[in-house]
Parts: C-alpha cells; structure tokens; sequence
C-alpha cells in the first residue's frame, strides 16, 4: 500500500556503500596519525627543531583534531543513516499490515 521504501542492507553493502566509506575514512585518519607520530622529531633538536616546532606544530595539532572530529561525524552520520533506514523500513511495513487490501 505504502510508496515509501527504504533498504537497510542495500545501504550497508550497494550503491554509496556506507560501511566501507567509514572503514575508508577511518584507515586515512589512522595512517595520517601514524606518519604525525613518526615524523614528531623531523625538525630536530636544538635552535631549528624549536623553529620547526614553532610553526609546524598548530597546525598539526589543529589537522588532527579536525581528522578526529571527521572521523566521529562520519561514523555517527553512517550509523544513523542505517538506523534511519531500519526506521522506515518498520513504518512501511506496520502501514501495510494495518492496511487491508
């Protein structure tokens, strides 16, 4: 009876395919953590690595918390897209059984 029609499962696993923009998003973050974490003395000691320090440590600090704040909202914005879609899924099915043909 109802028009409205929403796949959970197709959007967990077709088209846009949510879980695995998360997954992907997630992997970025973590490998640009790392290579932050790896290259924390490339400045070196001494006068140049406060230098260094001095210009190239706000910013670092601001692009991880941006990376971390990416990674919570895409993750938060999947799951309720998938709960969403869970949601009216259960309407048009409780429409159409209180419908009768």
């Amino acid at each position: 009876m109802s028009h409205l029609s929403v796949d959970p499962e197709k959007l967990r696993l077709g088209g846009v395919n949510i879980d695995h923009t998360v997954d992907l998003a997630v992997e970025i973050c973590n490998d640009l953590y790392l290579a932050t974490d790896q290259n924390r003395g490339a400045g070196g000691t001494g006068e140049m690595g406060k230098k260094f320090d001095s210009g190239y440590r706000p910013g670092e600090q601001e692009a991880l918390k941006f990376l971390r704040l990416m990674q919570k909202t895409i993750g938060e914005a999947s799951a309720r897209t998938i709960k969403t879609a869970g949601v009216f899924t259960e309407t048009n099915e409780d429409a159409d059984s209180t419908v009768r043909p």
